[in-house]
């Protein structure tokens, strides 16, 4: 039963979480990232409202399914970059490639992380994790990438917790490698071989997809994003491992941007809605994270509130760091 609802680049170095840029910044203060992340442009997360996505019946911007192509076992190597959890792509050849549906041309699989809560929100409602397999567009280089429309293509896959053994098949190959990633890697990582297939949706035909942006500094709106709605299945011991991850806070997702863009969904899609108590587990957790943050102040909680509900107000500023 729910407890609650809850990615081929040769050469690329320092593409961690989707973020290409060198200064500093953190989720507690997104007031203060850099560049295009403070102007009203396409930015991302959204929150995708089902009733007013375009089905796409005649195929005229999701021009067919989405073709995957090597995505069994990949060599990837794990790393804590200090704000996720991250693995990445490890060979110089036969990265899986994604092309198909919205995207015109081929996308090589770059890596996939992790961010808990998600930062997409479906009718309002947020899940506990969200997964993003970054691509980059075949042939080019992540400078070039960063300057086309359609530079990169994210996958977005959700996770709702339940408590139950039979939920573990997705992370059940990343669940060992969890308690050796729990503080940031100063070293290279470790090398694993993962079935990528396992994390993606069970209904990978059906999702929305929009243009956006990165969701980490400097926000390049360079993004063809790919949500699946339906989501996958993680065990509450999954979750409560990734949870206990440090990546410098108690949250690693960027707040819900304004969607004042068209959203389209595939035929295939059919969202539900979660249950209510789907809903109250979210809220259950969320009142945890209020708690556990009580001892550095007040203005920790009213920033954590305003970044869940996408609240515009100005950010506490006398709150620790």
């Amino acid at each position: 039963m729910k407890t609650f609802l809850v990615f081929y680049m040769i050469g690329v170095v320092g593409f961690a979480n989707c973020d290409t840029s060198s200064s500093e910044w953190s989720y507690k203060y997104e007031n203060g990232w850099p560049n295009q992340c403070r102007k009203a442009g396409q930015q991302s997360p959204i929150n995708i409202m089902s009733r007013s996505a375009i089905v796409d019946t005649f195929q005229i911007h999701i021009r067919g399914p989405l073709v995957f192509r090597g995505y069994g076992d990949v060599k990837l190597r794990g790393v804590n970059t200090g704000r996720t959890l991250k693995w990445k792509f490890e060979e110089d050849t036969g990265a899986p490639v994604l092309s198909g549906g919205p995207l015109r041309g081929n996308y090589t699989f770059v890596q996939f992380h992790l961010h808990w809560f998600s930062e997409h929100a479906i009718d309002g409602i947020k899940y506990p994790m969200e997964i993003h397999m970054l691509h980059i567009k075949t042939g080019l280089t992540i400078e070039e990438a960063l300057k086309l429309p359609d530079g990169l293509a994210v996958i977005a896959v959700l996770c709702q917790v339940h408590a139950d053994e039979n939920s573990e098949y997705s992370l059940q190959e990343i669940e060992p490698l969890l308690p050796t990633l729990y503080n940031k890697t100063s070293g290279p990582g470790f090398i694993s071989t993962l079935n990528l297939s396992r994390l993606l949706s069970p209904q990978p035909q059906s999702f929305y997809t929009y243009h956006g942006s990165l969701t980490t500094p400097d926000c390049q709106e360079v993004v063809t994003w790919i949500v699946m709605d339906h989501p996958i299945s993680i065990s509450d011991y999954q979750y409560k491992m990734i949870r206990q991850v440090d990546v410098g806070g108690v949250d690693n997702y960027r707040s819900l941007q304004p969607t004042n863009r068209v959203v389209y969904k595939s035929a295939a899609s059919s969202i539900s809605s979660p249950l209510p108590i789907g809903l109250l587990g979210v809220l259950l957790n969320m009142s945890s994270l209020l708690k556990s943050t009580l001892g550095t102040g007040a203005c920790v909680v009213i920033n954590l509130k305003r970044k869940f509900f996408a609240d515009k107000k100005n950010y506490c500023t006398n709150a620790a760091a």
